[in-house]
């Protein structure tokens, strides 16, 4: 399915705004997000999430080593829940579809889409499926050492972050996470609550 964006303000992923650069004769494709690659705080927000992930690592290891593996990933699966659900302030706003207001205030957060890298395959009235081209987590997992089924275990443990995030804000998600020889990284079907088509 080809992909699309929403609206001209989010097309091919470029912050909200700055798409009407392509008609100057002097901007070349890829112009923002080296801007923004190059700029301080958004080094700063990526080393941000790899250090959340290496967080993550660091108290699955220390459970894993008291309590066992199937422990480990229960007890971190609930507290990233957790967690996720308190980032769902304002998403509410897009209850009960619109889901073009979801994909800018969710999908393209917090930099205009430059460090995730979301993909819209679908945004209409019933739901938006994004996916994540990019990650720092799982990047971060990967310098750490880990090897690609541990990465993926950490894919999984992580996307509870999202469901979270998205069910306290009343949306319904389905989650696909990143697994060993899969382009891109995790896939995310959102639908209204109660929806039957995830």
């Amino acid at each position: 399915m080809a992909a699309f964006f929403c609206s001209p303000t989010i097309a091919c992923g470029r912050i909200a705004g700055v798409a009407d650069r392509s008609r100057d004769p002097n901007w070349r494709e890829g112009e923002e997000r080296m801007s923004v690659h190059h700029d301080d705080s958004w080094i700063a927000l990526v080393e941000s999430n790899k250090s959340r992930a290496r967080v993550y690592l660091e108290f699955y290891r220390a459970i894993e080593r008291r309590f066992g593996q199937a422990v480990a990933i229960e007890i971190c699966k609930e507290a990233i829940y957790r967690w996720g659900r308190d980032l769902a302030a304002g998403l509410q706003a897009h209850l009960p579809g619109d889901f073009e207001g979801l994909a800018h205030s969710f999908a393209f957060a917090p930099d205009g889409g430059a460090m995730f890298q979301p993909r819209i395959d679908r945004c209409d009235k019933q739901g938006l499926d994004v996916q994540f081209e990019d990650c720092p987590l799982r990047a971060a997992w990967l310098e750490s050492g880990l090897g690609e089924a541990e990465v993926a275990l950490f894919c999984q443990m992580a996307s509870a972050a999202d469901q979270g995030t998205l069910e306290a804000a009343g949306f319904a998600v389905s989650i696909e996470t990143w697994q060993p020889g899969k382009k891109g990284c995790c896939t995310l079907k959102i639908r209204r609550r109660n929806s039957i088509s995830l």
